[in-house]
């Protein structure tokens, strides 16, 4: 009988590739946290990838490994509002897709959206100036249309056709950064004015005949 004695170095290698993979996570999420508030107090322009890095106490290179200025830009916009660098869509604040009770909905997203406000101040000001960033935020409203037509789809919500997107259209304007932003900052709404008036909104819009 024999018995195979597991080799060491390939155990010590299997244990560390999760501590090297966590420890990389976490120090990407810093990064990417780091930029988001020089991006929201100093707007895009204003800062530099060695802003960044010095004021994450990293290198330079560590910064650029995590991604390009306009991707570190979406990558603080997604943390802000979904609370996830990598979230590509809003099951990780609003649920999974499907029948859920709208004021609850709402209220979650509403919230993702003023924590990320001063950062989509950022992201519009700079997608005003540089084509990169352009890019990326019509992406990003595409996707969004996208997403907001499936998700009324699997609630059983959506009309047939192209109406579903323009019905999608109109609750992404609801529950846009630029409303928000108009009623609670220009208008002095509070944030639980803003919640109701947008969940009534809604509900009046689902029950429009968009045939």
């Amino acid at each position: 009988m024999t018995m195979t004695i597991p080799d060491s170095e390939d155990a010590r290698r299997r244990y560390e590739s999760p501590v090297r993979e966590a420890r990389a996570r976490r120090t990407r999420a810093h990064v990417v946290a780091t930029a988001g508030k020089l991006f929201a107090s100093r707007g895009y322009a204003g800062t530099s990838m060695r802003q960044i890095a010095a004021e994450a106490g990293v290198s330079l290179e560590t910064v650029t490994q995590t991604g390009r200025k306009p991707q570190l830009l979406i990558a603080a916009f997604r943390a802000g509002f979904a609370g996830d660098p990598d979230a590509m869509n809003l099951d990780a604040l609003a649920g999974p897709a499907g029948p859920a009770d709208l004021p609850s909905v709402v209220s979650r997203v509403a919230t993702g959206v003023r924590r990320s406000l001063p950062i989509w101040r950022a992201f519009t000001t700079a997608a005003a100036a540089d084509p990169a960033v352009a890019a990326v935020r019509a992406e990003q409203a595409v996707a969004r249309r996208t997403e907001i037509t499936a998700r009324l789809r699997a609630a059983g919500l959506a009309p047939e056709g192209a109406e579903a997107g323009r019905l999608a259209d109109a609750i992404g304007l609801v529950m846009s950064h630029e409303a928000y932003d108009h009623l609670t900052e220009v208008c002095g709404w509070a944030h639980e004015d803003y919640v109701s008036w947008a969940a009534m909104a809604i509900q009046a819009q689902l029950t429009l005949d968009w045939q």
